[in-house]
């Protein structure tokens, strides 16, 4: 599964827009610290798996990178 980060972004974003309308975001007291803590955790969860979505593009990149350059030297060193 290539594209595993990017469909926990999106259920992880599914979760967070339906949960939000149900937290109560304007009260104070334990209501209020839980529904502050809950939007602190999701936008972690959000934003970690952005992160390891865009990271893993350039991991790929730079391993077909490493591949190209790994192979080039030897063909070259054979053929002389």
């Amino acid at each position: 599964m290539k594209q595993r980060f990017l469909i926990y972004l999106l259920i992880a974003g599914i979760l967070f827009s339906y949960g939000l309308q149900y937290l109560p975001l304007g009260e104070g007291g334990v209501a209020g610290w839980f529904a502050f803590c809950w939007v602190a955790f999701a936008a972690l969860v959000l934003l970690s798996n952005l992160l390891a979505w865009v990271r893993s593009f350039s991991v790929r990149q730079e391993r077909v990178r490493e591949k190209k350059t790994a192979f080039t030297p030897r063909r070259v060193a054979e053929n002389e």
